[in-house]
């Protein structure tokens, strides 16, 4: 009895531990299935956005335990690549539960790879680089290096406080984007308005966005909608965070704004850079770190090579994820870790933050010309909206795409 108590206890763990720090939901399902499968149980898990029931069947013996709430679905690739090596242990049979109870609790309890600070600046490094990719001058470079360290410093601080999950971005994006705007208004940028979008396209929730349109087509349907619905409610309130920016500022956010490619060469450094950010955000261990940057590279120096040759966004992103999912899936065998650990660091810069962040705008815009609305206006906002979907959907497919013809094995537990 003591036996299955003890595995049904460690499933849950598992499972919960994978869910917090950003694993998708089938990953879940499978970790805590064969994790009690090597101690000679049958696990059912069911998954919901709030915590994870499991139920163990141990001989004659049931248990079914009911995990705590889960209080927001971070990114921490670090944790997860930690829980998999102890799943790889356990695989081997040399390791018992006693072993495995001290290695989750080192996990839960471990410090972050980066310091808060390392993170800070480079994620102001990250927005920097997403607004060169836009097409920044090397003023408005500056400029936003110092807003997005600034916006994200201020939500380390407010996360310490436990405060609202949707208010810390608003309040983020809020403040940086007022330090962006003051910079234009000091005359140091020549492209305005990025200084106060590209500090907001860091907050920008894109693993749960990727995550809820994988979960969807595995059908997990709740957890995938609810993820879904999480990171759209991020992603207006950073939005509107931006606006308030913009009216305090007076530096507008135009709705029309053509994207020019940069060069190939140019865009694959930049692209390097913003994966820089993105890897020490989402712990992804120092050793392993080099294979998120090539996967940042591989995905939008592709986009925009296809684009030059005139390829349309949307399919131009897809090839770009699809190329980062195979690319994480070779990185995965390679470094024993989930595939997720290199694509998601990969493709969050294809995220289409900015084109959320001005539809938004353009529908403040028309709600307050109401009937007088131009009917461009109209017509880019809806525009804007369907990019948001179709490049989301777009990068969700290209990263899971790989897994329908070479199926994950990154547990390490048979």
């Amino acid at each position: 009895m003591a036996r299955i108590d003890e595995v049904a206890h460690l499933a849950l763990k598992i499972g919960r531990l994978l869910l917090a720090n950003g694993d998708d939901t089938a990953e879940v399902e499978v970790a805590v299935t064969r994790f009690a499968q090597v101690f000679g149980g049958e696990a059912s898990v069911v998954v919901n956005y709030e915590a994870l029931i499991v139920t163990v069947a141990l001989g004659d013996a049931l248990r079914t335990k009911v995990g705590r709430r889960v209080p927001a679905m971070n990114v921490g690739l670090g944790a997860v690549a930690a829980v998999n090596d102890v799943l790889a242990a356990v695989a081997s049979g040399k390791r018992d539960l006693a072993w495995v109870a001290a290695e989750l609790d080192r996990v839960e309890h471990a410090p972050a790879f980066y310091s808060r600070w390392i993170v800070v600046v480079a994620m102001g490094l990250t927005a920097a680089s997403l607004a060169r990719l836009f097409g920044a001058d090397w003023g408005t470079f500056g400029i936003v290096w110092l807003a997005g360290s600034v916006g994200m410093w201020l939500r380390q601080e407010l996360a310490k406080r436990d405060l609202n999950l949707v208010f810390i971005p608003f309040a983020a994006a809020l403040v940086s984007g007022t330090v962006g705007g003051l910079g234009v208004l000091l005359g140091w940028a020549g492209t305005p308005a990025l200084c106060l979008v590209a500090p907001g396209m860091i907050i920008v929730p894109g693993v749960p966005l990727i995550n809820g349109v994988q979960d969807l087509i595995r059908n997990h349907v709740s957890v995938g909608l609810a993820r879904l619905v999480f990171g759209a409610m991020v992603t207006i309130a950073i939005a509107f965070g931006l606006y308030g920016a913009m009216v305090i500022t007076g530096v507008r956010i135009p709705v029309d704004s053509p994207m020019t490619p940069l060069p190939v060469r140019v865009d694959a450094l930049f692209s390097a850079l913003a994966a820089v950010g993105y890897a020490a955000l989402f712990g992804v261990p120092p050793r392993i770190a080099w294979a998120c940057l090539v996967c940042g590279v591989a995905s939008h120096a592709l986009r925009t090579l296809l684009m030059h040759a005139g390829v349309q966004m949307v399919a131009a992103t897809l090839l770009g994820a699809l190329a980062v999912g195979f690319l994480a899936q070779i990185f995965a065998r390679r470094f024993r870790a989930p595939a997720a650990t290199f694509a998601f660091p990969g493709v969050v810069a294809m995220v289409p933050g900015s084109f959320a962040f001005r539809a938004v705008v353009g529908s403040l815009e028309i709600a307050a010309a109401g009937a007088n609305a131009a009917p461009a206006l109209v017509a880019e906002t809806l525009a804007l909206y369907l990019s948001c979907v179709l490049m989301t959907a777009a990068i969700a497919v290209g990263i899971a795409a790989p897994l329908i013809i070479w199926p994950s094995r990154s547990r390490g537990v048979a």
